[in-house]
């Protein structure tokens, strides 16, 4: 962990991909979803896994042959 990783808060990942904090709760005692860290009782997400994140769940749409 470098001094100058930015990280974010649980309501604002929530807020960011417009769903509940339950869901993100749910994700992590199912140990799926985008990795945080637990400061104590704090949860943060590093902005860095959250963006690594997004961009392993993208998917190009396929091109289809000509007609």
């Amino acid at each position: 962990m470098t001094t100058n990783e930015q990280f974010i808060t649980q309501v604002e990942l929530a807020t960011r991909w417009k769903i509940s904090e339950a869901t993100l709760e749910r994700d992590r005692s199912f140990k799926k979803g985008v990795r945080y860290i637990k400061l104590g009782g704090l949860i943060r997400y590093r902005l860095q896994d959250v963006i690594d994140y997004e961009n392993a769940c993208t998917h190009e749409p396929e091109e289809k042959n000509g007609g």
